[in-house]
């Protein structure tokens, strides 16, 4: 988590949620009442329950803080004169394919071998409107999309009927 004050109080709530099962000496009988009960209050299933006292005696406190989701993707993943030179190949050459790029940005020395991904250049080109299918649309018509009118009022009419 970013905020790390936040997942201290989390953690210090699920350690008062699993306080009453901690105790020293207690049956197994008596664990599942209290866990049936921890549960009816607080509206958690059995299961997270059991994970959270799973993770506490195998991690402790630190155990019971909220885990992070993984990589956030930054948008500065790769530089902005890098896209901007590979949009230019691009469109240099619009067939060009994102791994033909990635190896001429290689060849020319403005990026190590292996730094860039295929899959993340792919996603950014995209975002840019610099997708292979983008490109196709352009090069087949001239424009994206073309305007279907006639040149008086109500020389044509159009209709869908489904």
């Amino acid at each position: 988590m970013k905020d790390k004050q936040k997942a201290e109080e989390i953690a210090a709530q699920r350690v008062q949620l699993l306080s009453p099962l901690l105790a020293e000496g207690l049956d197994s009988a008596k664990a599942k009442e209290l866990k049936a009960q921890i549960c009816e209050q607080t509206g958690l299933s059995e299961r997270t329950l059991r994970r959270y006292l799973e993770r506490y005696r195998r991690e402790g406190f630190s155990g019971l803080k909220p885990m992070s989701k993984g990589r956030q993707p930054s948008e500065a993943v790769i530089a902005e004169p890098l896209m901007e030179q590979a949009i230019l190949l691009r469109r240099e050459v619009p067939g060009r394919s994102v791994a033909q790029i990635i190896q001429i940005l290689e060849w020319e020395g403005r990026i190590a071998p292996g730094e860039i991904k295929r899959s993340t250049l792919q996603e950014k080109l995209t975002q840019r409107g610099y997708s292979s299918r983008h490109m196709r649309m352009y090069a087949e018509s001239g424009v994206a999309a073309r305007r279907f009118q006639q040149r008086h009022r109500n020389r044509l009419w159009h209709s869908d009927i489904k």
